[in-house]
């Protein structure tokens, strides 16, 4: 029951009768799951009249799809599964349900399905990216998909592949566009850029920090590729000033607001994300 005291919580899965008396499955769609997504004190307050739910697929949790790094989906994996090759569900916006509380009417959660303390900051941080995302300058955005063919994504999908490849460790990629954070820059000036990549220090150790400097050197090989080398004048639309690898607890609460995280939409080459890109503002 979702009253002043409720034990209902932000992160908590239904049991699948509950999910079904509700309307929300059918009895045969045991591989899908029901996660309440409203906030813990909105679930107890009487003034919110409504309680919100996400209905996805049981399955094997992809680090690339963790802790927000991609707008769309995430995949919110569980302390101890019973299945390994099952660990996890995967949410997306457009399976979000929106109940009267009065209709709620479930008594307990499913105590098989449990997430940790930063699971659940995972998803509220992905929950906030859906309408936190920055808009970069429409040139800015432009000159990223300078080498796109038609539908064929180029340069952000390679950035993509290079982010991929060391995911688990890595905690966000921030764009530092300086004093043209919100300017369309004119032809030929190029936009002057810095990227930070940020990494899990406390828990990764040594090894997140030895995936991130991997990834900041592929990075800086790839804008030189596509853009040119800046320091030999070559860079016309964006010129990389500079892309450095940092702990997570010496990331400055100042590079937090002066910088923009970018969530690559095209971080997964899996079939069901084709044609889900929307451009480089994320």
């Amino acid at each position: 029951m979702l009253v002043p005291g409720t034990s209902w919580r932000q992160g908590h899965v239904l049991k699948h009768d509950d999910a079904v008396s509700l309307g929300l499955l059918k009895p045969d769609e045991t591989n899908q799951k029901v996660v309440v997504i409203t906030h813990d004190c909105d679930l107890q307050s009487n003034s919110e009249k409504n309680v919100e739910l996400m209905v996805g697929p049981l399955k094997k949790g992809s680090s690339q799809m963790k802790r927000a790094k991609h707008p769309r989906i995430l995949d919110l994996c569980f302390e101890n599964p019973e299945n390994n090759n099952k660990n996890a569900i995967e949410l997306k916006h457009e399976r979000k349900h929106i109940l009267p509380k009065q209709n709620f009417q479930c008594e307990v959660n499913d105590n098989n399905f449990n997430i940790s303390a930063e699971e659940k900051q995972g998803l509220k941080q992905w929950l906030a990216a859906k309408y936190g995302r920055p808009a970069f300058p429409n040139a800015f955005e432009e000159r990223l998909r300078a080498f796109d063919d038609g539908k064929k994504i180029i340069f952000e999908k390679e950035v993509a592949t290079i982010i991929a490849a060391n995911a688990e460790h890595l905690i966000g990629i921030f764009f530092d566009l300086g004093e043209d954070r919100f300017n369309d820059l004119d032809e030929g000036t190029p936009y002057e850029i810095s990227i930070i990549i940020v990494y899990d220090a406390v828990t990764g150790g040594p090894d997140a920090r030895k995936c991130a400097e991997e990834t900041s050197l592929n990075l800086k090989t790839l804008f030189t590729q596509f853009y040119g080398d800046p320091t030999l004048g070559h860079s016309e639309l964006i010129s990389l000033d500079k892309c450095s690898a940092v702990a997570d607890i010496n990331f400055s609460l100042y590079a937090l607001r002066t910088m923009d995280q970018w969530r690559i939409e095209y971080i997964s080459i899996e079939d069901e994300t084709l044609g889900d890109f929307i451009g480089a503002g994320l």
